[in-house]
């Protein structure tokens, strides 16, 4: 998706865009990083408004964030909703809906009276699933990239994240010394370096040293006068 430069007759601002391996058609975890207040002037009436920005850090199914063509930084995806957590009779505001999405649940009225009072802070932080679509950009030409829906992440995806990021500890390959009535077990990690193949391998000298002086037959009988055999 290439970077789209504005000409001078449509004014200072250009496109920023996304690294081509992101794929629309596919569903993506995002996470919301920050929320901005946004004011305007309506081009229809010509009413200042205000409207809330959500910026996104999208990722992959990896749990890698998309990166921008520009400075390869995590690509920040802003979407614009009004300041209403109004659930009116055509439905739920999108604020509303996407709220709920990052929450986990439909918010209830008592949620809704809460969160508003700190309204990012009860968000920020907190992620969900997104499917997209493209939009006419009437600002810049061309298409924008926007939520066509957005919802809360799936248990069965976020048991799979966790388990992507949940730190994995190297399984021991483990080396036996056998003695006489005794193994003597020496865990030796997958990935040695020098000095840890070095202290291993001290390790395991000294414990055939110990088993030999065990296994050593003692001079004449033992105790009580049988042979050691």
């Amino acid at each position: 998706m290439p970077i789209r430069m504005t000409k001078p007759s449509e004014g200072s601002s250009f496109s920023i865009a996304i690294e081509d391996r992101f794929d629309m058609s596919d569903d993506h975890i995002v996470e919301l990083m920050s929320m901005d207040e946004y004011n305007g002037i309506s081009k229809i009436d010509g009413k200042p408004f205000t409207s809330i920005i959500w910026h996104c850090r999208i990722y992959d199914a990896d749990g890698v964030a998309f990166t921008n063509e520009i400075d390869h930084a995590p690509y920040d995806f802003a979407e614009f909703s009004s300041l209403s957590l109004a659930k009116g009779s055509k439905g739920p505001s999108k604020a509303r809906i996407w709220a709920s999405a990052f929450i986990g649940h439909d918010l209830s009225e008592e949620e809704c009276e809460a969160i508003a009072e700190n309204f990012d802070g009860a968000l920020v932080g907190k992620r969900a699933l997104a499917s997209w679509m493209l939009e006419d950009d009437k600002t810049n030409g061309g298409k924008k990239l926007k939520f066509a829906l957005l919802r809360p992440i799936p248990p069965r995806m976020k048991q799979a994240a966790a388990a992507k990021a949940a730190p994995k500890a190297a399984t021991p390959t483990n080396g036996s010394v056998a003695g006489a009535g005794k193994t003597v077990t020496v865990p030796t990690p997958l990935r040695e370096t020098a000095a840890e193949r070095r202290a291993r391998l001290i390790a395991e000298l000294d414990a055939m040293e110990e088993t030999a002086d065990e296994d050593a037959a003692p001079a004449g009988n033992d105790a009580d006068g049988a042979l050691p055999f």
